[in-house]
C-alpha cells in the first residue's frame, strides 16, 4: 500500500491517483545472491511508487539493485569536465 511520495524528503501523503505520478517497478528482494530454490517467482516483485505533483516535475525513480528505488533528478545536469572538453576544441 502507498502511503506517502517515494521521494524521502517529501512528507506529502498519497490520497489519490489523480494528484502526481505513479510508477510500478520489478524490484528484486535484497536476498538476491541466496541459492536459487527453483522458484523463478520469489526473484522479482512488482512494486508501485508514487511522486506527488511537486516531486513528479522535478524528479524520477530509477531502481538500483544495491541501493533499491532513488529519486532522480529529471534533468542531469552535464559533467563540467564535458564543457571543458568542448571548450578546448571550439578553436
Amino acid at each position: 500500500m502507498l502511503h506517502k511520495c517515494a521521494n524521502p524528503a517529501c512528507t506529502v501523503p498519497f490520497r489519490s491517483l489523480h494528484d502526481g505520478k505513479l510508477f510500478l517497478a520489478e524490484t528484486f528482494p535484497s536476498d538476491i545472491n541466496a541459492p536459487f530454490d527453483g522458484n523463478r517467482r520469489k526473484i522479482r516483485r512488482r512494486e508501485h511508487f508514487w511522486l506527488c505533483d511537486a516531486c513528479s516535475s522535478h524528479f524520477t525513480l530509477r531502481f538500483d539493485a544495491t541501493r533499491g528505488m532513488l529519486t532522480v533528478p529529471l534533468h542531469e545536469p552535464v559533467l563540467p569536465r564535458y564543457l571543458t572538453y568542448a571548450a578546448g576544441n571550439a578553436s
